[in-house]
């Protein structure tokens, strides 16, 4: 024989149940597009749109131990495909490495410094868009010199 249950017990599980699936389902769609977010440790990451959000490009350094490395952003895409050389609005450094940031596309002689990052600063951001001291520099961004210690 199937136990009775009040009519207010069945009312509370089916309130309880349908909260429950209404939260699990908006919480993903809450913590998208989060300023500098999904950065792996030991990575740079490079958005596309000021403050850390669009899409991004990974760039993994080369490992530790006074390594360097160039790389240039003309073959690179964001997640979203769009070509990434000259599309540089922010990055967030996640690396224990110095990074000199060049307007730099076809490997000239003489680069154009843009920005640096210190090494040992996890965490280290910058910002090129509007409203920003830096925002000469938005859209420029086409190489990158890793020095890793």
């Amino acid at each position: 024989m199937m136990p009775k249950f009040s009519r207010a017990t069945v009312a509370a599980v089916t309130s309880t149940v349908a909260a429950a699936a209404l939260l699990l389902s908006a919480a993903p769609a809450s913590a998208d597009n989060a300023p500098y977010s999904g950065c792996p440790d030991w990575a740079l990451c490079l958005y596309q749109n000021g403050g850390g959000t669009g899409s991004k490009v990974i760039v993994t350094p080369p490992p530790a131990g006074k390594n360097s490395k160039i790389v240039r952003l003309i073959n690179t895409h964001f997640l979203n495909g769009d070509l990434a050389d000259n599309q540089v609005s922010s990055w967030l450094n996640n690396s224990q490495c110095q990074i000199e940031f060049w307007d730099d596309s076809s490997g000239e002689l003489h680069p154009s410094d843009l920005d640096f990052a210190q090494s040992w600063h996890w965490g280290e951001k910058g910002d090129y868009a509007a409203g920003t001291s830096k925002y000469y520099n938005n859209d420029r961004l086409s190489s990158l010199r890793f020095y890793c210690p």
